[in-house]
């Protein structure tokens, strides 16, 4: 009866990159740059001009890492060099380094973090002498406003509303992309809105995402939850549950029409699309089915947020791993609430399946490092998919 009422079809709803896609990937994970000015010449040299994000003003962790993942991915269009600011947790700034290892994004994308840039500014006259300019929401309440103050404010004109609502970001991003290309100044600051809807396209995500990596601290938890949880470390499907207050129902209404103009849809695809929002059992059967699988005969782990502890405690009493302290005894948080979800997210992306719901920026971020890494990910529309992360000059 599952499989009946959720048609998944085993290749149609099977996300992977093309063969040229995979290519340029190959291409990007390649590349070296280099912050020295005796870089040699098979290597890309970073400019000493800056984009910075203010990830206060907009979303929670996974859509805060989104608006960092995205200013390095447009710093090389800009001739910029990104700079790894800070994540804010509640009223707390909190340094990547605690859940992230960024060595090896920094290897091939031009990114530095702000003590860096201040020691460059400095080294080449430009603290005292340079500029800065704020698209949004500026650098006043964060830790860069100390640095700000040895640079000249460029007036913006005409000034952009610190926030504006998601369903305005199209008319918006039009207007913004060419202001930023435009930017004289020695660094350019984003209201965490703007470089939340600076997207790069699906593929320039998987080259970055595949090189992001867990900081010591989270490898060591996701290894050791490996080895209690699963005989085989990457043979579970891997299965993320996000139920997103409810606003995912109101968002489809937003996104279907858009991706009825951006692809051919069948009704029955739509209805799929939107019984992401409410994951359940009988959906995740037919999903396994349609890969040739049996739910719970093939290792299962699970992400949750809460929102639906029903169908949680179902899946767990039928053998599905979860990564929390009522079904792992090991369980340990820190950063309020981050490492655990740190944890999740690295396992998310192990896993030898994969399927969530397109409009969570934590699935899709796990999806992009999947696709980079040569990966799939499962029933989660992958024309909706590819429609959500395409580049903002093409809006």
């Amino acid at each position: 009866a599952a499989v009946m009422m959720y048609a998944f079809n085993g290749t149609h709803d099977t996300l992977t990159l093309t063969e040229q896609e995979m290519q340029y990937v190959y291409h990007v994970h390649k590349k070296e740059v280099s912050f020295e000015s005796k870089a040699t010449k098979a290597m890309v040299s970073c400019p000493n001009r800056y984009i910075f994000v203010n990830t206060h003003t907009y979303g929670r962790h996974h859509n805060q890492l989104q608006e960092f993942m995205n200013i390095i991915m447009w710093a090389a269009l800009l001739n910029r060099t990104a700079v790894l600011g800070w994540f804010r947790i509640g009223k707390k700034w909190m340094d990547p380094a605690e859940l992230y290892d960024f060595s090896t994004v920094a290897q091939r994308y031009c990114v530095v973090t702000t003590d860096v840039m201040h020691q460059q500014l400095n080294r080449t006259g430009l603290l005292g002498g340079g500029s800065y300019a704020c698209y949004g929401q500026c650098v006043r309440d964060t830790p860069l406003r100390h640095l700000s103050r040895h640079l000249r404010l460029l007036k913006q004109s005409p000034r952009l509303p610190p926030y504006f609502s998601w369903m305005d970001h199209e008319s918006v991003m039009r207007r913004v992309v060419p202001l930023i290309r435009a930017a004289h100044a020695d660094l350019v600051v984003l209201g965490g809105a703007y470089a939340f809807f600076l997207r790069r396209g699906l593929v320039h995500h998987a080259a970055i995402y595949a090189l992001l990596r867990p900081s010591l601290r989270v490898q060591q938890r996701v290894d050791a939850f490996l080895r209690h949880s699963f005989t085989t470390r990457s043979r579970f499907f891997a299965v993320h549950v996000r139920h997103r207050e409810l606003m995912c129902n109101k968002e489809m209404d937003v996104h279907l029409p858009a991706l009825r103009r951006y692809t051919e849809m069948r009704p029955e695809e739509e209805q799929q699309l939107r019984a992401q929002c409410n994951i359940s059992i009988p959906y995740l059967a037919a999903l396994h089915a349609s890969l040739g699988l049996q739910l719970f005969a093939f290792p299962l782990f699970v992400a949750h947020d809460s929102q639906d502890l029903y169908t949680v405690q179902l899946l767990a009493a039928h053998g599905a791993r979860l990564y929390d302290k009522e079904h792992y005894a090991q369980f340990e948080d820190c950063a309020e609430g981050l490492c655990a979800l740190a944890v999740d997210y690295f396992l998310l992306t192990k896993g030898e399946y994969f399927s969530g719901n397109a409009l969570s920026s934590v699935s899709q971020n796990v999806c992009f490092a999947r696709l980079g890494r040569g990966m799939a990910c499962h029933g989660m529309g992958p024309a909706l998919i590819r429609m959500l992360s395409r580049d903002a000059q093409d809006i």
